[in-house]
C-alpha cells in the first residue's frame, strides 16, 4: 500500500469526522492571494537588487544558510523595518535589498558566528498614486513600485483627445517636480527612460497639449506633432517614424513665423545629410521633400505572337523596340508584322487635360455629330485619333533592319504582335461576301473578283479598305502604292437609287423650258 502524506492524512481526517482546523485553513488562505499574487506579477526585466529600493509592504523571504530555523517569509513593515526572529527590527526603509541584507547579516552577527544571509524579493509593494489633469478617470491609482507613468494612467482610462503626451509631470507629494515623461517619445521610440517607473505618494499631473509643430511631406508618419522646449530637426522627424527612402535630405524646408508676424513666413533651408539640425520653434511647419523618380518601376509590355510576353524594365534613352523584341525571344512564325503596333500611354491623359478645346467639344451632349458644328467634329475625331496613342511604326522594316523604325521606348509602352488572320474580309455589294484566303501579292481587284465581283448595285468608285491597325479608310484607287495584308477589309458601298432624282431633274429643265418659249410668244405679241 502506497504511504500517504501527512497533508492527505489530514485530509482525510477531516472528511471522516467532518470537522476542519479554521486556524491552519485561514493561514493556508491568506498564503494563497500572496502566491497568486506573486505569479500575477509582470515584469520587464529582473529586479536589480542594488538599485530596488524597500518600503512598506514589500515582501522579502530571509534565507540563513544551515539554520532552517531562521528561514522567514517577511514583510516590510509600514514603519520600514524587518521583524526578525531572536533578533528583533531591523530597519529597512530606503535601504536596497543589497544594502538590506548587509543589515540583516550584522544584526544576526551579534548572536550568530558568521551567518550566511540572503534576502529575496518575493512580493511588491503596492503604492498609491495620484493621476490628475486631462485624463478620462482621474483620482488614486493601486499601484507597484515597478510600474511606469504610461501603465499608471492606462489604468486611470487614458488619455483624451487634447491631453498632453510630452509634457507630464510627476511631482512629490510635497509639490517638488521629480521628473516628467514624454510618452509620445515612448511610444514612437520605445525610450524608456520618458517613461520612468513611479514612486508611492506620485502625483501625475496630464495638462492640455498646447504647442504644435507641423511635419508634412515625405515622412513615414506626417503629422502635427507636439512640441517640447529643446526639440531639434532630428527629433521630430524621429517622432514621425523617420524619412521615407525616396526624401530628399539635402533640403528641408522649415516655415517659421515670428512672434510678431504670426502670418508671413520666414523660410529656411537645411542640409540633414551634413549634420544640419537645428533647435525647433513653437509653430514651426517642416517639409520634407521627395525625389520624383525614385523606384519608378520602368516598365514596358509586350504581348501576342512572341515566346515569351510579359513586362520587361527598359533602361530610359537606351532601350528600343527591337532590344525588346528579342528579350521575348523574337517573333513566331504566325506573327502578323502588318498589324503589329507600339501603344504610348505615357503623357496621353496629360494631352487630354491640357487641350481645352478638346474637352469642351467632347462635353457637347448629345455626343454625336448632330450635337457638334461640322468643324468641332472634324476636329474632335482628328483628336480622338491622335490619341489613341499607336505611334507610327513600320514594323516590317524594323525587322529588316530599318534603323528609322527603331523607336526608342518609355515607361508603360506596350507592344502588341497579334496573330496574322490569314484571309482578307470582303463585303458590301459584291456577289459573294466573306472571308477570302490571302494571297501574297494580291490586289483589291482578285479579291473582289474570288467574291464573286461586283453586284449590280455597287459603288464602286466608293470603294474602300479599312486598315485593321489604324481603323482609318483607304482608297486603293488613288494610293496604288498601298498592299492588301491579311486581315484587311474590303468595302463596297451600295450605289444609292438615282430614278426619282433623275424625274426631279426632267421635271426642273422642261418647266424652264416652258418658262422660256412663253417669255418668247408674250415679247412676239
Amino acid at each position: 500500500m502506497a504511504q500517504l502524506t501527512s497533508a492527505e492524512v489530514y485530509s482525510s481526517f477531516q472528511n471522516r469526522v467532518g470537522v476542519a482546523d479554521t486556524l491552519t485553513e485561514k493561514l493556508m488562505a491568506s498564503r494563497r492571494p500572496a502566491e497568486s499574487a506573486m505569479s500575477a506579477q509582470a515584469l520587464e526585466q529582473p529586479v536589480d537588487p542594488n538599485t530596488y529600493i524597500l518600503g512598506p509592504g514589500d515582501g522579502v523571504y530571509l534565507n540563513v544558510y544551515a539554520m532552517h530555523g531562521m528561514d522567514q517569509d517577511l514583510t516590510v513593515t509600514p514603519e520600514g523595518r524587518l521583524l526578525l526572529p531572536v533578533v528583533g527590527a531591523v530597519d529597512v526603509a530606503g535601504l536596497s535589498i543589497a544594502q538590506a541584507e548587509k543589515k540583516v547579516r550584522a544584526a544576526l552577527a551579534k548572536d550568530y558566528k558568521s551567518p550566511d544571509v540572503s534576502l529575496s524579493l518575493r512580493r511588491l509593494r503596492s503604492i498609491k498614486v495620484s493621476v490628475l489633469g486631462e485624463v478620462l478617470g482621474p483620482g488614486i491609482q493601486t499601484s507597484t513600485a515597478l510600474e511606469r507613468v504610461s501603465e499608471v494612467i492606462d489604468r486611470a482610462g487614458g488619455f483624451k483627445t487634447n491631453s498632453s503626451l510630452r509634457n507630464i509631470e510627476i511631482r512629490r507629494p510635497t509639490g517638488e517636480l521629480r521628473a516628467r515623461a514624454d510618452l509620445l517619445r515612448y511610444y514612437a521610440l520605445g525610450d524608456l527612460s520618458a517613461d520612468p517607473p513611479v514612486e508611492a505618494g506620485d502625483v501625475i499631473i496630464v495638462p492640455v497639449a498646447k504647442k504644435y509643430v507641423l511635419v508634412s511631406g515625405s515622412v513615414a508618419l506626417p503629422q502635427r506633432v507636439e512640441f517640447v522646449e529643446g526639440d531639434s530637426l532630428s527629433t521630430e522627424l524621429a517622432l514621425c517614424r523617420g524619412l521615407m527612402p525616396g526624401s530628399d535630405r539635402d533640403s528641408i524646408e522649415i516655415a517659421r513665423f515670428s512672434p510678431d508676424d504670426p502670418v508671413h513666413a520666414q523660410w529656411l533651408w537645411f542640409d540633414l545629410a551634413k549634420g544640419q539640425d537645428p533647435l525647433l520653434k513653437e509653430g514651426d511647419q517642416i517639409f520634407v521633400h521627395a525625389y520624383s523618380q525614385y523606384h519608378v518601376p520602368r516598365l514596358v509590355a509586350i504581348g501576342g505572337e512572341v515566346p515569351f510576353p510579359g513586362e520587361y524594365p527598359i533602361h530610359p534613352g537606351v532601350t528600343r523596340i527591337k532590344d525588346i523584341i528579342e528579350e521575348a525571344g523574337g517573333l513566331l512564325p504566325t506573327a502578323s508584322l502588318s498589324s503589329a503596333a507600339l501603344i504610348r500611354r505615357s503623357g496621353v491623359l496629360n494631352a487630354w487635360q491640357n487641350d481645352p478645346e478638346f474637352l469642351r467639344i467632347k462635353n457637347i451632349e448629345p455626343f454625336m455629330k448632330e450635337g457638334l458644328s461640322e468643324e468641332e467634329y472634324t476636329y474632335l475625331t482628328a483628336r480622338l485619333d491622335q490619341y489613341r496613342a499607336v505611334m507610327v511604326v513600320d514594323f516590317k522594316k524594323l525587322m529588316e533592319g530599318d534603323t528609322s523604325q527603331n523607336l526608342l521606348l518609355r515607361e508603360e509602352d506596350s507592344i502588341s504582335i497579334p496573330r496574322a488572320l490569314g484571309y482578307v474580309s470582303v463585303s458590301g455589294s459584291v456577289n459573294n461576301q466573306g472571308d477570302v484566303e490571302y494571297a501574297p501579292g494580291a490586289t483589291w481587284r482578285d479579291y473582289i473578283d474570288k467574291a464573286g465581283g461586283f453586284s449590280y448595285n455597287a459603288d464602286r468608285g466608293a470603294l474602300r479598305v479599312v486598315d485593321p491597325k489604324t481603323g482609318s479608310y483607304i482608297d486603293p484607287r488613288s494610293n496604288s502604292s498601298y498592299q492588301i495584308v491579311p486581315g484587311d477589309m474590303i468595302i463596297v458601298p451600295r450605289e444609292e437609287p438615282h430614278f426619282w432624282k433623275d424625274v426631279a431633274s426632267i421635271i426642273t429643265v422642261t418647266a424652264q423650258l416652258l418658262t422660256i418659249i412663253a417669255t418668247i410668244i408674250l415679247l412676239k405679241l
